[in-house]
């Protein structure tokens, strides 16, 4: 794929700049961005907010009209926090527990270092306690801003190396909205795609039944191409590893694949995710796939 100025662009902001994206005021942020680079091209642009969860709203960017479209190319854009491991793709199971471990070890070395600290602390201090003295005073800041830490270990850190996931597959959907104009095809950026398929759902509800859902996640890693679904015909797949499914919704990921008592899994290792480069080639197989 040739990289014009434009793609740079997109390239370093959604790589660096909008790299984050799970607190609402970091969402908010990219999907503004988002919305200024789709309107130089198309002002057919909706963002929809639905509350799933009472804590928070969320929000589906739609490009063309959702309701009448024959496809829908869509990503999720939402980024996940740290986790242990590959990244096992379908198996919410899996990727849970490869959060909730990173969390418990993270916390079990927080809370050690914070107990060595206080016993180095405690052994040269003094005996008198005055709160007055500035030495007291950076002590009890020092203590708040670890319980600070303390909180967001517990919540989980954010991964920052979100170039692979997936920014990759919101780079290859800018690319196909600049490349194709025709009115049956929309895009569709959801939300909570990284803890399931509320967002997904939520565009489900508001498009025809008919209507074929392609569904990218992960597209700009080293592995190989796969496509899980049907509609499209078999001379035009030959660059991906192809796996029939009548179910609306097709899949179109990079991975590598693991053979199991359940049958097939795919997977990313670490190394691949947390990669600074990304495979123009396979966004460029992604856009000859639906011209």
């Amino acid at each position: 794929m040739e990289q014009n100025e434009t793609f740079k662009d997109w390239l370093f902001r959604y790589q660096h700049i909008y790299r984050l994206r799970r607190t609402n005021k970091q969402k908010q942020r990219f999907l503004s961005a988002l919305f200024k680079d789709i309107a130089e091209v198309r002002q057919d642009i909706q963002v929809i907010e639905y509350q799933k969860n009472k804590r928070y709203i969320s929000s589906n960017l739609y490009v063309g009209n959702i309701e009448k479209a024959d496809r829908i190319i869509c990503t999720y854009y939402d980024t996940p926090p740290q986790s242990l491991g590959a990244y096992y793709l379908f198996d919410r199971r899996q990727q849970r527990k490869a959060t909730t471990n990173f969390i418990l070890i993270s916390l079990f070395a927080a809370l050690i270092a914070g107990l060595l600290l206080t016993i180095v602390y405690m052994k040269s201090a003094n005996d008198t306690f005055d709160f007055r003295s500035f030495s007291t005073l950076l002590v009890v800041a020092g203590y708040g801003l670890y319980f600070y830490l303390l909180s967001k270990i517990a919540k989980g850190l954010s991964n920052r190396k979100t170039l692979i996931r997936n920014s990759s597959s919101i780079l290859s959907i800018l690319t196909l909205i600049t490349e194709i104009r025709d009115q049956k095809t929309a895009f569709a950026f959801v939300d909570e795609g990284c803890f399931g398929d509320v967002g997904l759902e939520v565009l489900q509800s508001s498009c025809r039944k008919s209507a074929k859902i392609y569904y990218l996640d992960c597209v700009g890693a080293e592995d190989e191409l796969h496509f899980i679904g049907s509609s499209i015909p078999e001379a035009r797949l030959k660059d991906f590893i192809v796996q029939p499914s009548s179910n609306q919704v097709t899949h179109i990921f990079s991975g590598k694949t693991e053979h199991s008592e359940q049958g097939e899994r795919y997977y990313l290792e670490k190394s691949v995710l947390n990669s600074k480069t990304i495979q123009l080639n396979n966004l460029k197989i992604i856009s000859k796939l639906f011209k």
